[in-house]
């Protein structure tokens, strides 16, 4: 999202094979949405192509929220985890608590074609989707 030139900040991520997204605060008027996903879209392909590696911490909760709020005050809060240790994944220098699963790096999204095929704003709330089999298009 910021490499697109937008700073909204992340508030939940889904990401599975059945209809993965990344959700934003904020929102986007309908008129720039279309420019907004041909940004989101090649930034994406920038990132795959740069093969990034994605690093995983544990890392105590006062650091973690160091290191995830560098950005923004409270982009995340650290007290909505209930454990004193947080799993922290940085993809492209951008940290974020997470438990899912993700790739080794970024080149690894090239392989199925991934990348982003919309976006949908409502209440407040940007969810960027993506997914395989991106044609570029």
């Amino acid at each position: 999202m910021a490499r697109a030139g937008f700073l909204l900040p992340p508030t939940k991520g889904y990401h599975f094979l059945d209809g993965p997204y990344v959700e934003y605060k904020g929102s986007i008027p309908a008129e720039q949405r279309p420019e907004m996903v041909k940004k989101l879209q090649a930034a994406f392909q920038e990132l795959v192509s740069e093969d990034i590696e994605t690093k995983i911490q544990v890392l105590p909760k006062q650091e973690a929220e160091d290191i995830c709020n560098r950005v923004a005050e409270n982009f995340f809060n650290m007290s909505d985890y209930g454990d004193d240790t947080v799993r922290i994944v940085t993809v492209a220098g951008w940290p974020c608590p997470c438990g899912g699963t993700h790739v080794r790096s970024t080149q690894q999204l090239k392989e199925r074609k991934w990348g982003v095929v919309g976006l949908k704003c409502k209440k407040g709330v940007v969810r960027v989707k993506y997914g395989q089999n991106w044609d570029g298009e």
